[in-house]
């Protein structure tokens, strides 16, 4: 055993360096925030509109497409056998999905172009990030598989950093559009993850064997086991990142301020999942754990209600906190322009907890090997969204409902598998899979 793989296994090391994550994942979500203020109070609702369908684009774009492969990557480079084979598999499959956003964006321009204020700059920045995201995330599964825990944290801070950098010189300068502004997200990618591609492919060749991929690998190709991840991602980021867009292309000349407002109080309470999303993957070992443990699945089922128990409590506190100062602190962070009625931020409030639910579980489906069951929780619930933004004639009120639906639909849907999961001794299927 190498001196690197020597030090992954040093449980003490390990502990340290995933709570230096979590610390710069809580650091990033907060700078991120602020970087979305500075934004917000250097355009109008109407231009902020316009950026935050690019920014839910984006999270669409990354966390959709591309975070199924950062978790397949930082998985297979820690197995002994064909890392080298695996993470080639990744750089193609990441190539490809590359290629198909493009071919969408293309296909889907007319809802996008009046998403983002007909704006060519914006579109082009939409291009580039598709480019810049596949590398992105390829560079972040690779430092977790390396053992690059502290490093992974670090990319995660300086990226949050350089976009507030850049979106202070933005508005030094001036800046008053949209367009000048979606170019600070795009730049801050690109420099803070791509230099490092070329250093950690050369590390990667030399921590690999080169041996022929074992049985297990070969007979679990690396697309086959992102596919229905992929879905599920999908899904999860069109339910979270999906509804601003919808709402910026749907509202009216006379709506577009609302549009607006929605996105700045829908980004302020959406705080905890800037850092839970990011974190997802690092519950999964947990959860796993207990899906194995004495007394299975018993275990997880018992955790996972009293995470039920503790989210529903929080969202009972949240609400209550959002009713009688949530105006006021949207006012404080995003201005005046941006205040929304208590009500909307209550209903906002309460489908965040729902997706924070629905996240957990859907971890405990992946825990179990259970990736189908992922892509149709996911799915679900999205259907149910989709449905429910239908029905509701109210711009706002239609979007707040079906991201509480959805979530919610798709939270008891996953807890309904989970319990009637059974383990493999008393033939489940599923673990078979």
């Amino acid at each position: 055993m190498g001196r690197g793989d020597a030090r992954l296994r040093r449980p003490a090391r390990g502990g340290l360096s995933v709570g230096f994550v979590a610390l710069c994942v809580v650091g990033s979500g907060l700078v991120v925030n602020g970087y979305l203020a500075v934004v917000a109070r250097n355009l109008s609702a109407v231009e902020f509109s316009h950026f935050g369908a690019f920014w839910s684009l984006a999270l669409v774009i990354g966390f959709g497409a591309f975070l199924p492969i950062e978790q397949e990557v930082a998985r297979s480079l820690r197995e002994p056998d064909g890392r080298h084979h695996r993470l080639g598999d990744a750089v193609a499959m990441a190539a490809g999905l590359a290629a198909g956003l493009l071919l969408v964006l293309g296909a889907a321009l007319p809802l996008v172009w009046a998403a983002i204020g007909g704006s060519v700059g914006t579109v082009i920045a939409l291009g580039v990030l598709c480019i810049v995201s596949a590398g992105q995330f390829i560079v972040r599964g690779m430092l977790i598989g390396l053992g690059r825990l502290r490093a992974h944290g670090c990319v995660l801070l300086g990226d949050a950093v350089l976009r507030l950098v850049l979106a202070v010189v933005a508005a030094a300068i001036g800046s008053s559009d949209s367009a000048t502004f979606v170019w600070t997200l795009v730049c801050a990618i690109a420099l803070t993850h791509l230099p490092l591609l070329p250093a950690l492919g050369r590390r990667t060749s030399r921590v690999a064997t080169g041996a022929p991929l074992s049985s297990a690998i070969a007979h679990r190709s690396f697309p086959a086991a992102v596919a229905p991840l992929l879905i599920g991602a999908v899904c999860a980021q069109l339910l979270l990142n999906g509804l601003p867009v919808v709402v910026s292309a749907l509202a009216e000349p006379a709506e577009q301020a609302r549009a607006g407002q929605f996105l700045a109080a829908f980004t302020l309470l959406r705080i905890p999942l800037f850092v839970a999303v990011p974190l997802q993957t690092a519950i999964i070992p947990g959860l796993a754990a207990l899906a194995v443990s004495p007394g299975r699945p018993a275990a997880l089922g018992r955790t996972l209600g009293k995470v039920a128990a503790a989210l529903l409590a929080a969202g009972l506190v949240g609400v209550g906190a959002v009713l009688a100062v949530g105006p006021d602190v949207v006012t404080l962070v995003f201005g005046t322009q941006y205040r929304l009625p208590a009500g909307d931020l209550a209903l906002m409030t309460a489908g965040v907890t729902a997706y924070l639910g629905l996240l957990i579980v859907t971890q405990a489906l992946i825990a179990t090997t259970r990736h189908r069951d992922v892509a149709a929780t996911w799915s679900g619930g999205l259907l149910v969204a989709v449905v429910v933004f239908a029905a509701v004639p109210d711009l706002l009120l239609r979007a707040e409902l079906a991201f509480l639906a959805g979530s919610l639909a798709g939270w008891v849907a996953g807890t309904v598998r989970i319990v009637r999961h059974r383990s493999p001794e008393r033939g489940d299927p599923c673990l078979a899979r």
